[in-house]
């Protein structure tokens, strides 16, 4: 676990640490900086979702380490969708994701959402692995729930 992480709600000002969070991944700086904006200004919007959203970030010093945000929705009968969950190359496996997702889930659970649904790369077996030990189950081949979330205690651990 990496000491002096501060969780927080995402601001505009993080916006453009996000967006290079992402752009490591796929896609452009540009890119990602419209759509993490358009996305919480509710400008862009994942089929089905419904207004309420939110985000977090982690922040080391002042130094943006990760994020997570998501929103309640209506899509394959799940009342809320985690959007994104990302951290920097340097501070993975170092238990940001798990304290991000804790975050997030917390959100949902305040929103009454129970059925919570993740998409999930058929092949990222390392983040199929990662949401499973956080007690989400197999949804079709790109999809991952957690069904009952209230119920359920959030994991921490290897």
């Amino acid at each position: 676990m990496l000491p002096n992480v501060k969780i927080r709600p995402a601001e505009p000002g993080d916006f453009p640490a996000m967006a290079s969070i992402r752009a490591g991944e796929w896609q452009s700086d540009a890119f990602w900086l419209d759509r993490i904006g358009g996305y919480l200004a509710g400008v862009h919007s994942p089929q089905h979702a419904l207004a309420p959203r939110a985000a977090w970030v982690a922040l080391r010093g002042d130094s943006v380490a990760g994020f997570v945000a998501g929103h309640l929705t209506r899509r394959f009968d799940c009342d809320g969708e985690l959007q994104w969950i990302n951290v920097a190359a340097g501070y993975r496996g170092k238990g940001i994701a798990d304290q991000l997702l804790a975050v997030m889930l917390d959100w949902f659970r305040q929103h009454n959402a129970a059925r919570v649904c993740v998409n999930v790369e058929p092949g990222s077996e390392i983040a199929r692995r990662f949401y499973a030990r956080h007690g989400a189950v197999p949804m079709g081949p790109h999809w991952m729930l957690w069904r009952n979330l209230p119920q359920m205690p959030v994991l921490f651990g290897p």
